[in-house]
């Protein structure tokens, strides 16, 4: 089967293009995804390589490129900042993820709330919410000013046309997953509106200087709807999380051309919005962990800070025929990993006993330094011994039972100092690297049975 002129084979699922329709998607490997979608007129009869430009502008070296002083727009959120380096852009186009409900529509809005009250000018597009949907929580936010324009436009020829017009301080697009192209025959959401849409947004934000932030939805698999497509185009990926039926909401960088990736901002929804969350350690560390066993306080990087976080465990005898084992925050294979290194090194018959394992909070790390803080909270919990006074452990361990060196030891320390802990129990390795800490103990292990001086 020919490929047609004007016509293109994309996968829904990873926006793979393929010549002809298939069945199943060589690239993600689903089936039923790959649909037959209009590219419009961006394909001409001439070839491309055919193709030339009359102007171009011509090519500087790079020591003579004009450095730009760009003032960046605060948003009012010191940690929403932080995120993003320090403000908006000029010109810059920002994705905000996260599932539908979560509160990315409220986060927008407690964004302009912190920015007509500083005089700037705002135009928020919604084409999930009629304005007077959108009218209704900016009520009940008390976000309410002449500065903040809504529209419910859908198109984005339109929505591009306005922005011009207008010229306002920041613009909200909610969400990209509405906005379609009218030469385009295909639906809101697929892959090649989604693109289209994207690219326009982007254009508009370059050529007028003026930070666009739109928000999109996540599929199942917990990325942004029309996956990596998306993250390509855009300046900044911001995602937001959080559990609905709990109070706080995670926000963190996964891309961001003009700062930091990785950084954490914490956010507690209340009533009238959201509220920033700067003392975090009520957050991930519990008052009364103090005296229980299982319970172990480490600390890992969250993009250029250190996050105090309390590992817990919980081990008890199985009632099936396999023991199992589940985790929420720390990855479950290296929780399974972990356990067969203290079975196997330190005799512990780990294989006849159910494992779980959590971190307080919420919050999702994947981060070997946190391995030596979890073979401590499983160890407290199987032998029923609390850890010893306010003592953390940092550490990642080896499968033959070696504690090795972490990065950014420093960082942590100071993290772990400032929430009162008076001694940590570090890899040897690190020990060289680290200045003293007034007040802070520092003892260095090399393997984990070292480990059993941490228990009453």
């Amino acid at each position: 089967m020919k490929k047609k002129l004007g016509k293109i084979f994309l996968c829904q699922a990873c926006g793979q293009e393929f010549s002809r329709w298939a069945g199943k998607c060589d690239s993600c490997g689903k089936w039923n995804t790959i649909q037959e979608e209009s590219t419009g007129d961006r394909f001409s009869s001439a070839p491309s390589s055919l193709r030339k430009n009359a102007s171009y502008k011509q090519p500087i070296p790079v020591d003579s490129v004009p450095e730009e002083d760009t003032e960046r727009v605060e948003s009012g959120l010191s940690e929403l900042d932080l995120v993003l380096g320090g403000g908006f852009v000029p010109g810059s186009l920002i994705l905000i993820g996260g599932e539908p409900g979560v509160g990315k529509s409220t986060l927008v809005l407690e964004i302009s709330r912190r920015l007509v009250s500083r005089g700037k000018m705002l135009l928020y597009i919604s084409g999930e919410e009629s304005a007077s949907q959108v009218g209704l929580r900016a009520a009940r936010m008390e976000v309410l000013s002449p500065n903040l324009l809504i529209s419910s436009e859908t198109y984005v020829e339109n929505a591009g046309a306005m922005i011009e017009d207008l010229e306002p301080d920041l613009v909200f697009v909610d969400s990209i997953q509405t906005m379609t192209r009218e030469a385009l025959p295909n639906q809101a959401g697929t892959v090649t509106q989604l693109r289209e849409c994207t690219q326009h947004l982007l254009e508009t934000a370059k050529r007028t200087g003026i930070p666009i932030l739109m928000t999109g939805h996540i599929t199942k698999d917990g990325a942004i709807a029309g996956p990596k497509i998306l993250e390509h185009l855009v300046d900044t990926v911001l995602y937001f999380e959080g559990d609905r039926l709990n109070y706080f909401r995670l926000l963190r960088a996964v891309k961001n051309r003009f700062g930091a990736v990785g950084d954490l901002a914490v956010f507690e929804m209340h009533g009238k919005g959201l509220r920033e969350v700067k003392d975090r350690h009520r957050v991930f560390i519990s008052s009364l962990t103090e005296g229980k066993s299982g319970s172990v306080i480490s600390a890992v990087l969250e993009g250029s800070r250190a996050l105090s976080v309390e590992v817990q465990a919980l081990v008890s005898r199985t009632n099936y025929a396999q023991a199992r084992r589940m985790a929420e925050g720390p990855d479950t294979r290296r929780l399974i990993l972990l356990a067969a290194v203290i079975e196997k090194y330190l005799g512990h018959k780990l294989s006849e006993c159910d494992i779980f394992g959590n971190l307080a909070g919420g919050l999702q790390v994947d981060e070997p330094a946190l391995d030596l803080a979890i073979c401590a909270s499983i160890l407290s919990s199987y032998t029923d011994r609390p850890i010893k006074g306010r003592i953390a452990v940092l550490g990642e361990v080896g499968l033959s039972g070696e504690v090795r060196s972490v990065g950014q030891i420093s960082l942590r320390l100071k993290e772990l100092k400032g929430i009162g802990m008076e001694k940590v129990y570090i890899p040897s390795g690190n020990l060289s690297e680290t200045e003293p800490i007034q007040g802070l103990e520092l003892v260095g292990i090399q393997s984990l049975s070292e480990l059993e001086g941490l228990f009453r």
